[in-house]
């Protein structure tokens, strides 16, 4: 076993050869009696500026583990969630991910997430050979065909899409679409690019904001000064929040987000500037018992205590769900390569409501998306 790397220092590549060839040579330990739980691993951005999501996501998966493993498990064998905060830096991801298949010695990888934190993880994964259950972004950068990667939400692509479509039938096409100068900006900039050239919408307009308060107003000023029919903030991290509540100030023309701003915590930030976005949401709506996934949900969501309902926890509950259904699968004594095999079965899965669907050459999992108008109180359809 290689001697472990100091935390404050980023993993060589020998460094990553080794540890995940130990790790995939020692995989058949993980093998466990059949009473053993199942160990399922998380590195994802807990804290800092784009912690909000994934915090309330993990409330949705404790919540679906705990219903699992009241009933006793899964054949038997309980579900235990390793769960480690790499603020989003992909180093500290790695590093994490090390952690996680040396002392902690999951069977798997689940809900990491930002792009970032993905993006880190998976450096040490694919040489371990270990499958990453649904990455918590919809990152178009994830979406080539990846065997060990499935996942469990529509791309940002795909939302982003519907809302150019909806600016089309809307008469909305004179779109200010304002990004930051990051990975995030850059990618999802592409996306919208690509869906307003698919749809023919040639009226819309980027406006590069750049992370200072001087750049913040600069840019709040470019867009009020073009007069837009509507508004979509791809300005995601620290200033996102004070750079948004700056332009609802200045101009009340429509605006749109995809998913990563829907949790319930952004909006309450955001305050009086959050009414009347329109939001899209790849779950359905988390306030519906009639959808037989939703119902299962909100009564699981109650054992945890004082939790409020709501988006991202309810995504954190279908995506263990899922996981769940593919241990089941799996057997009580499966390999890593009979997980894999039993999330090809899903084809499809339906959790009631909600559907997924893969196969050996097919890992998407879900174009699911639809539209939301938050009117300050709640997301209606």
């Amino acid at each position: 076993m290689p001697t472990a790397t100091p935390p404050s220092a980023l993993p060589t590549r020998r460094h990553l050869l080794q540890a995940t060839a130990a790790a995939a040579l020692g995989a058949p330990a993980l093998v466990r009696a059949q009473s053993e739980p199942w160990r399922i691993g998380q590195t994802a951005a807990l804290t800092g500026p784009l912690a909000f999501p994934f915090v309330e996501m993990n409330k949705g998966i404790a919540a679906a583990f705990k219903e699992v493993n009241d009933r006793g498990g899964i054949d038997g064998r309980p579900v235990e969630f390793f769960s480690m905060d790499d603020g989003g830096a992909p180093e500290k991801a790695a590093e994490n991910t090390l952690k996680l298949l040396q002392k902690d010695q999951v069977f798997s990888l689940f809900a990491c997430g930002g792009t970032t934190s993905v993006m880190g993880a998976l450096k040490v994964l694919g040489e371990a050979k270990v499958p990453l259950i649904a990455p918590a972004t919809g990152s178009d950068a994830l979406r080539p065909y990846n065997p060990l990667v499935f996942h469990t939400r529509a791309s940002y692509a795909q939302e982003l899409n519907k809302i150019v479509r909806q600016l089309g039938s809307t008469g909305f096409t004179k779109c200010a679409v304002a990004y930051f100068d990051n990975p995030f900006g850059k990618a999802t900039l592409a996306a919208f690019e690509a869906a307003a050239r698919e749809h023919n919408n040639t009226q819309w307009k980027p406006f590069l904001i750049t992370e200072t308060p001087e750049g913040i107003a600069k840019g709040i000023e470019e867009i009020v000064q073009w007069q837009p029919y509507s508004l979509i903030s791809l300005a995601i991290g620290a200033s996102g929040i004070p750079f948004y509540k700056g332009l609802r100030l200045r101009t009340k023309a429509p605006a749109f987000s995809i998913s990563f701003l829907g949790s319930r915590p952004l909006m309450t930030a955001l305050g009086e500037a959050s009414i009347g976005i329109t939001v899209a949401q790849v779950v359905p709506n988390p306030a519906n018992p009639a959808i037989p996934v939703v119902r299962a949900y909100q009564n699981a969501i109650k054992k945890m205590g004082d939790i409020e309902i709501g988006y991202s926890s309810l995504e954190g509950y279908v995506n263990a769900r899922i996981l769940i259904e593919a241990l089941r699968r799996a057997g009580r004594s499966a390999t890593r390569e009979k997980l894999a095999e039993a999330m090809h079965s899903m084809r499809p899965y339906d959790l009631g409501g909600f559907e997924v669907r893969y196969g050996p050459n097919d890992h998407s999992g879900t174009d699911f998306v639809e539209l939301t108008y938050f009117n300050g109180e709640r997301f209606r359809r």
